[in-house]
């Protein structure tokens, strides 16, 4: 049976396939060039049965495949434009953006440029099982060049951009609610966070912590975790 996993900005980014599961999300996009490097039993045909992977490699549903076609990049627009973003959970306007952020520069590295003419394998699915049962949960992904930006106007606390240093947005569902920044050194993780302005009060800022306690000890081996205040760090208990 052909699989799928959705895109994410690295390992752990699984809120596309959250979408799915829990029915928000009944479109994917792929641009032409990238769809026709896959093999042949990973391409899709109306009314193929697609197994869901996490990027860890677990089953998570089964999907179908309602609907197949290709499109120009610049055609996706009026309601063919709209039936897509929908089923992208998006706004027209949003659905251009995200994907110019998730397909120019890495097109560009393949050699290939993203413009109007670019073609877009479309494919629209409905989830047909489900074996897991769906949250929405807070995010931790790699935080963007213009969210470190934003971070800067609503923080007193000084960005080091290092090697030691690991920078993660954490996103609600598409909002940027905040960001933790993790340092390390031999013995200690250390673990700062903010709250976007706008949710301070609106937001578990406990659930928070403790999503960033777990991927620091899954993702960066933490034994011992800090948390840091500023110049005042306090053991966490």
């Amino acid at each position: 049976m052909k699989r799928i996993d959705f895109w994410g900005r690295d390992e752990y980014d699984e809120r596309l396939l959250e979408e799915v599961l829990r029915g928000v999300k009944t479109v994917t996009c792929t641009p032409k060039v990238w769809y026709d490097q896959l093999p042949n039993e990973e391409k899709s045909e109306i009314g193929d049965i697609i197994q869901v992977f996490t990027k860890r490699n677990e089953h998570k549903a089964n999907l179908k495949i309602t609907d197949f076609y290709e499109i120009r990049f610049g055609e996706i627009q009026g309601k063919v434009g709209e039936r897509i973003a929908k089923g992208e959970n998006s706004t027209l306007d949003q659905f251009i953006e995200d994907h110019i952020f998730s397909w120019e520069k890495p097109l560009e590295i393949d050699g290939y440029e993203l413009n109007e003419d670019t073609i877009i394998v479309v494919e629209h699915f409905q989830v047909t099982d489900i074996f897991t049962d769906v949250t929405i949960d807070l995010h931790l992904v790699p935080m963007t060049e213009a969210e470190g930006y934003q971070i800067i106007n609503w923080t007193d606390f000084e960005l080091f951009r290092k090697s030691t240093d690991y920078f993660y947005s954490v996103y609600k569902e598409k909002d940027f609610v905040g960001f933790v920044r993790f340092r390390q050194n031999d013995t200690n993780t250390f673990m700062y966070y903010k709250v976007n302005p706008n949710f301070e009060g609106h937001l578990d800022e406990k659930k928070l912590m403790k999503k960033a306690e777990k991927l620091a000890q899954e993702a960066l081996l933490a034994t011992n975790i800090i948390h840091e205040w500023s110049s005042i760090y306090t053991y966490h208990k």
